[in-house]
């Protein structure tokens, strides 16, 4: 690789906290199981970091989840058992309102922890992301320029249902919320990657994430992706990737030009994040 690489998209939790399926159809589709957990199935931050490292990777964003049907729970306090020894990764927070009663309430307990931003996993967590109860979490968002983080795109785990992945429920909170910084993780990933780029088209404040994606099929999903590179972020669903600096280097060889690809692979999220 010929330069660094912020991921946007890195999962934290202990081994035992994601469902079985989660870790049979997701994350041992790659090497990474064993060179992070201990035997007892608990994320070693340092082991963590470390593969990271090799694979290029000098910082990112974590993600927490609040999944218990589908992919599991892997509270928010996880990331901060990373970040707050590695602050080159990136706390973010995750509410579901099917979990939590009070959505605005859990969320300003986690910004209160330290985290830079919010991860809805709709998909995943069974719910829609145009659920009303959620409108007050997009607004504090949007007033403290945080950015939002949505799964936007098909999932292969038991129980999952693709309305809630419906991207016309994303163009209705970005509508809604113009200002507000949005991340569609995954990009459409199935079968709305043309709508997903038409997104970051139509609304100033969106962005693609690219993780979960063969990088090598991305200018089919994404024509335009050279000339609106300022709105793609490099991220790798880790540790569930069949390898994550082949990735970087598959993205190399697409044909973009220099800037594009730093654009894509750090300048765009650290510019999301303010840092």
């Amino acid at each position: 690789m010929d330069m660094e690489v912020f991921d946007i998209h890195l999962h934290v939790g202990q081994l035992f906290e994601w469902s079985p399926e989660a870790v049979r159809l997701w994350m041992d589709t790659g090497p990474y199981r064993p060179l992070i957990y201990d035997d007892q199935g608990c994320l070693v931050p340092d082991k963590f970091c470390r593969v990271l490292a090799d694979e290029g990777v000098t910082g990112g964003v974590l993600l927490p989840e609040y999944s218990p049907e589908t992919a599991g729970t892997m509270p928010v306090e996880r990331c901060f058992e990373v970040s707050e020894r590695f602050p080159q990764f990136v706390p973010f927070g995750a509410v579901n309102p099917l979990v939590h009663d009070d959505v605005v309430g859990e969320f300003e307990r986690q910004l209160a922890l330290g985290v830079k931003g919010l991860k809805l996993h709709g998909v995943h967590g069974l719910y829609l992301v145009n659920d009303r109860r959620l409108y007050p979490l997009y607004e504090l968002c949007r007033d403290r320029g945080l950015p939002v983080m949505m799964h936007a795109g098909t999932s292969i785990f038991p129980r999952t249902k693709l309305k809630h992945a419906d991207p016309y429920l994303y163009d209705e909170v970005a509508a809604d919320f113009p200002a507000l910084p949005l991340v569609l993780c995954h990009g459409g990933r199935g079968f709305w990657y043309q709508l997903a780029e038409f997104m970051i088209i139509r609304h100033p404040r969106v962005h693609i994430d690219i993780s979960g994606l063969p990088p090598q099929n991305l200018l089919r999903y994404y024509p335009k992706m050279e000339r609106m590179s300022e709105k793609f972020l490099f991220g790798s669903d880790f540790p569930g990737v069949p390898g994550l600096k082949r990735n970087v280097e598959a993205l190399g060889r697409l044909g973009l030009s220099r800037a594009a690809r730093e654009n894509i692979c750090r300048r765009n999220a650290l510019r999301l994040l303010g840092l």
